[in-house]
């Protein structure tokens, strides 16, 4: 039904009332006064909700319109035939009252004044102050009416409502058009040409609505054959019956305050994963009433979490009055973080994920987890775990535990995931949380082996002959001879170990200290020659890897040493203590004390003999380190 439908329906049932009231009030005073103005607003204004995607939400709202329909373009018609002295007066008297009245509540308003006579008067209509904002010059037109003409009882209202609604008026057009019409005779039909039907349809076209004063009784006066009736139904207008002639003004004012307006929520922007709606998609009340409805607000499925919003303008009668709410949806978004966790040696060591909601909700927040095998594999690695997280009203943050499995392989890291799925009241922002094992095994074993004599690769005391991987170990013997051509090596007391700390390098993770030592002792060798002999007294030479602080770990650190307690050679003594040394000899050389270091090992060696005919060691150890299958670059001191 179009709005000025709505207008006809409702016009005669609110006449009525109005004139009632009315009556009551021009019994109690004479004086226009301007009653309170209820505050036009929207309430709530700004409506904020948080929602999941696929979720929806109402809203009650309410707008309280303008006690004076707004922007009013306000036209006083009045019948100044030679009847109307009294209610002329009144108007011309109180007329400033009205249009202050007006003014108070809405500014902007505008007024005109026009008048009507007869067929045969002087003029049947003319407009004597076209829209203006001045009180002044209303009160000017206003002044111009003087009663006179008529003759007969019908008069040319009809004629006058079609000259206003064909143009004779300069509305504005963004204004609340409204024609207060006072008379106490009835229009002739036809009206100088213009019927009834014609008048109407031009106050229609025009979006015209006419408040009638009726200074005579129901069915008599103007509306006489019922036409003030049909022209503020039509219109959406007010008729007032009974008006005394010195109560026009009052019932004028009266009347405008009754006009109703329909109020129209009209969505002006809106992101696209909402959806508003209104129920009813409009409603009509009188002025400064509440037009109340219901919002509902949802949010498509799939949205993505974010900020969303939409603005929606309620119209009054078609036009922006400034009555803007804006809608805030927040559709609130699930994340899982990243977990690394030490694996341990034994048992389960929990990495425990957290599920975040990035704003509280008002409803219950549901999501399904699962893990998955990365280069973690399940049961081995990892206890493999799902279920489902569900989030209390104002929650953000809940565990999710898996447990990892403890072992003492040395291996790379390895991964799992935990995915989120299936949530409901949110959308999912990051679905995969990553969890990491580290392996906190060594990368590495220690290496380590010590030799008392060695004559041409002929050792008769090693400790740990394997040297891979070190192992305490300790060997001994009284005494040796051995031969390599013409060279003669005898040596008493020879000893050599190797000691490793701790012993069993997969108990426990590396530590400051944690080495492998060799150590070789002779207390007493003579090796000879043709034409040389050299007796050499304690000989002893050690070697060690050790595990220290580094860069805020732990590296390996190398360290070798050895100290020959004397020396003869052919007799003559030589002071050589721990100090590097080189002898040269008429045979070869004799090199004392030579430490060799790479970025992996240290080779101690006390006494080499280097000759055409042998190459002789007495006393050697050596400490290294290794990695593993898993850490080719690795080493004991990390893990």
């Amino acid at each position: 039904m179009s709005q000025s439908g709505r207008r006809r329906r409702s016009a005669l049932r609110r006449s009525a009332a109005a004139a009632t009231a009315a009556l009551t009030l021009w019994a109690a005073t004479a004086v226009v006064v301007a009653a309170p103005q209820a505050a036009a607003q929207v309430d709530p204004v700004d409506v904020v909700v948080t929602l999941g995607p696929g979720a929806s939400t109402t809203v009650a709202k309410t707008v309280t319109t303008p006690a004076i329909p707004p922007n009013p373009d306000l036209v006083f018609l009045a019948d100044t035939t030679g009847s109307m002295g009294g209610a002329i007066t009144d108007v011309r008297n109180n007329a400033g009252a009205v249009t202050s009245a007006v003014l108070d509540a809405q500014p902007t308003a505008r007024f005109a004044v026009a008048e009507y006579r007869d067929a045969g008067d002087a003029f049947a209509f003319r407009v004597d102050q076209n829209l203006t904002g001045d009180p002044a010059a209303v009160q000017d037109g206003i002044n111009a009416w003087v009663a006179g003409g008529g003759g007969d009882l019908p008069e040319a209202a009809i004629n006058a409502l079609f000259e206003i609604g064909s143009g004779a008026i300069a509305f504005r057009p963004d204004g609340t058009r409204i024609v207060a019409w006072f008379g106490d005779a009835p229009s002739h039909d036809p009206s100088q040409g213009h019927t009834l039907a014609d008048a109407i349809a031009a106050l229609q076209a025009a979006d015209i609505r006419v408040v009638a004063v009726n200074v005579g009784p129901a069915g008599g006066g103007l509306d006489a054959g019922g036409q003030a009736t049909a022209i503020v139904a039509a219109t959406g207008g007010v008729l007032l019956n009974n008006v005394p002639s010195d109560q026009v003004a009052q019932a004028i004012l009266d009347g405008i305050r009754a006009v109703q307006v329909t109020v129209t929520p009209t969505i002006t922007a809106c992101d696209p994963q909402l959806t508003l709606g209104f129920a009813p998609a409009s409603r009509t009340v009188d002025s400064g009433d509440v037009a109340a409805f219901t919002e509902t607000i949802a949010v498509d499925p799939g949205t993505p979490a974010g900020t969303y919003h939409c603005t929606v303008d309620f119209l009054v009668d078609g036009a922006s009055r400034g009555f803007v709410e804006q809608n805030t949806v927040h559709v609130p978004g699930l994340s899982i973080d990243d977990v690394a966790v030490t694996e341990g040696d034994a048992g389960t060591t929990p990495a425990t994920f957290t599920v975040s909601l990035d704003r509280p909700s008002p409803s219950p927040v549901t999501v399904d987890f699962a893990t998955a095998d990365g280069t973690a594999v399940a049961p081995g690695d990892y206890s493999a775990t799902a279920g489902t997280v569900t989030f209390a009203p104002g929650e953000t943050a809940k565990p999710v535990t898996v447990p990892v499995v403890g072992d003492t392989v040395d291996e790379l890291d390895e991964t799992f995931t935990v995915t989120l799925a299936a949530a409901g009241g949110a959308a999912i922002t990051d679905a995969v949380g990553v969890g990491t094992i580290r392996d906190d095994d060594r990368d590495g074993v220690f290496s380590c082996r010590a030799s008392a004599v060695n004559v041409v690769g002929i050792e008769p005391v090693v400790a740990n002959p394997a040297d891979v991987p070190c192992v305490d170990d300790a060997e001994a013997l009284a005494q040796v001879g051995l031969n390599a051509g013409a060279l003669t090596v005898g040596a008493e007391v020879l000893s050599a170990t190797t000691d490793q700390t701790p012993d069993d390098l997969t108990s426990a993770p590396p530590a400051a200290g944690d080495d492998a030592t060799a150590k070789a002792k002779v207390d007493t060798t003579t090796i000879s020659t043709l034409g040389l002999t050299i007796e050499l007294g304690v000989v002893q030479a050690e070697a060690s890897a050790r595990c220290a602080p580094s860069g805020g770990g732990l590296a390996p650190r190398f360290s070798g040493g050895s100290t020959i307690a004397s020396l003869k050679i052919n007799g003559v003594s030589t002071t050589v203590g721990s100090a590097p040394l080189t002898i040269p000899l008429l045979i070869g050389s004799l090199r004392l004390n030579s430490t060799e270091t790479t970025a992996t090992s240290v080779t101690q060696r006390a006494v080499v003999l280097d000759t055409v005919l042998a190459d002789v060691v007495i006393g050697e150890a050596h400490a290294d380190v290794h990695g593993t299958g898993a850490h080719p670059n690795g080493n004991p001191c990390t893990g």
